[in-house]
């Protein structure tokens, strides 16, 4: 049975500009305030639209140890042209105060640990994938951790230094970023999924897949994976529009 959601107030107490669209938000809750969530799971955020509730779901782009010891959830949000959630996000400042409830979502990494946990993103699909790599680390896991990371500029990569970091320090996490659209790119430059295929062809067994971004990449990713005879229990998604 699902937890029933918690609601509280968090006080917006830093913006960080990723990209010219792209910001990194660091919410702060009470210190009474039950923030517990599983890494990969979502919030809602509740506003009002035309006078009338509204409420929009967003990704935790942090790991639960944040929320234990500050009382801090992050989230990675873009600017949708037309988009009204995301224009009033946008139009915050730091101390302000929004409503949010919390935890959903069953997108999380599954135990036991697969030999090789294969994390696919695009975009700010990345957000949710962040949290649990952190919290996979923190837990000191010693099974192999992939991250393939699509864009389509090399100035579209969120969070690059960070998992180029990771690397550098954990010889069991590969981060491939690959991008779609940029000629000076001297990286990978195919799609996510094909990227997985050429990375994991003919192999079907200790592998969990964790996918996350707009729908049309899920659905490419998922057909791979079926042409790759993975498991379908092997398969996850967190999919957005």
């Amino acid at each position: 049975m699902a937890e029933k959601p918690r609601f509280y107030d968090a006080k917006l107490v830093k913006i960080v500009s990723l990209t010219p669209t792209v910001k990194h938000f660091v919410f702060e809750y009470d210190k009474t305030a039950d923030t517990r969530f599983i890494a990969g799971q979502f919030l809602m955020v509740h506003l009002e639209k035309d006078g009338k509730p509204h409420k929009k779901a967003y990704s935790i782009a942090s790991s639960p140890s944040l929320a234990a010891a500050k009382h801090q959830v992050e989230l990675c949000l873009k600017l949708v042209e037309g988009g009204y959630v995301s224009t009033w996000f946008f139009g915050l400042k730091e101390g302000d105060v929004i409503r949010t409830s919390l935890p959903y979502g069953v997108f999380t990494v599954k135990e036991p640990w697969q030999d090789n946990l294969i994390f696919v993103g695009t975009g700010t699909g990345v957000a949710p994938l962040r949290g649990m790599i952190q919290t996979l680390f923190e837990s000191d896991c010693q099974k192999k951790i992939w991250l393939i990371f699509g864009n389509r500029y090399e100035t579209d990569i969120l969070y690059q230094k960070e998992f180029e970091t990771l690397a550098k320090e954990h010889s069991g996490f590969t981060f491939i970023p690959t991008v779609s659209r940029s000629p000076n790119w001297t990286g990978e430059k195919a799609y996510v999924q094909e990227i997985a295929k050429k990375r994991f062809a003919g192999q079907t067994q200790g592998l969990d897949f964790y996918g996350c971004g707009l729908v049309p990449m899920c659905q490419q990713l998922k057909q791979a994976l079926i042409e790759m005879n993975i498991p379908k229990e092997n398969v996850h998604f967190e999919q957005f529009t």
